[in-house]
């Protein structure tokens, strides 16, 4: 920003561009990802298929743990999911995991991991045909 004779000040610049004046930097994209990119159902199903159910090793898509996901305009991310019981030692870090790897989705500020009991969780009916034959389920 020129001073009085015309001259630029570096810390005039940097002032300016802390309180959003005409020399502020955009808001940039996070790496690797577009401005204004949103996490798609795909993206997100693809990332909880990383949480792997410690006891079981099968991961929760695939046992059919996770019921639904929604992504609002404001980047929050709700998933409402359940645990193969509801008392499942694990319970915590399976939560956990999943908000790790749906935090660094694009357009994602905040992941809300609702637990739900309701329908009850149900192998024969919401497991994949792959986690079935694995867990013994024919």
């Amino acid at each position: 920003m020129p001073d009085i004779d015309g001259e630029e000040r570096p810390q005039a610049r940097a002032e300016a561009a802390a309180h959003g004046g005409a020399d502020a930097t955009p808001p940039q994209p996070q790496a690797g990802t577009v401005f204004g990119e949103r996490a798609t159902a795909e993206q997100v199903r693809e990332a909880l298929s990383q949480v792997y159910d410690p006891e079981i090793g099968i991961d929760i898509v695939n046992l059919g743990l996770v019921y639904d996901h929604h992504l609002d305009e404001a980047g929050l991310l709700t998933i409402d999911m359940t645990l193969t019981s509801p008392y499942c030692p694990m319970g915590s870090i399976i939560q956990s995991q999943a908000h790790a790897v749906c935090a660094a989705l694009p357009g994602v500020k905040d992941v809300r991991v609702n637990l739900v009991w309701t329908p009850p969780w149900d192998p024969r009916e919401m497991a994949s045909e792959e986690a079935r034959l694995e867990l013994g389920i024919y």
